[in-house]
């Protein structure tokens, strides 16, 4: 008699109450979560790297919001507070961000001399004037974002941030 395919069953079942998250532990007051993967795109192209955030239009009473940042495929799977797969039930505005930096500049690890801080400062410079967002501000802001998701059960959708824009960014107080 085969006895590994009566391991085969349990095995299984155990890997997909893993998969689906089942048994992880949610904060007191959190309600359940639905599986919810938003898409963005930009002139209809997937926009790798953006930051997505949603926010209950209720946040009175649903003070969760959820996000993470976009694959390559511009697609991402929705963790509330960061952490717990899914989103609640709700309507939620939608933020998107992204910013384009210069490529290869990297912070110096050490600042232990004034030649180290006066090279921090100038890379610090040098990031700022060549630092831009290439999402309207319009989805940036949580007031004006005409991004809306409705979740009521699992929940794929796509957004579109068109036009590409490249607004310099400020970082921080100008010299």
């Amino acid at each position: 008699m085969n006895h590994y395919k009566f391991l085969l069953l349990p095995c299984l079942a155990a890997s997909f109450l893993y998969l689906s998250g089942c048994g992880e532990k949610l904060p007191p007051g959190m309600p359940k979560l639905y599986r919810t993967t938003i898409t963005i795109t930009q002139d209809g192209n997937p926009l790798e790297g953006a930051h997505v955030i949603v926010v209950n239009d209720d946040f009175a009473s649903q003070p969760w919001s959820a996000g993470g940042v976009t694959s390559s495929s511009g697609s991402i799977d929705l963790k509330t507070e960061g952490k717990y797969p899914g989103v609640p039930a709700g309507t939620y505005r939608v933020t998107v961000r992204k910013t384009e930096g210069p490529p290869g500049v990297e912070l110096p690890k050490n600042l232990s001399t004034d030649e180290e801080i006066q090279e921090y400062d100038r890379i610090i410079k040098q990031i700022q004037e060549n630092s831009f967002d290439v999402v309207d501000e319009k989805f940036m802001e949580l007031q004006n974002t005409p991004l809306k998701l409705e979740v009521n059960g699992v929940t794929n959708q796509t957004f579109d941030v068109s036009p590409a824009v490249k607004n310099k960014i400020q970082l921080g107080p100008s010299a």
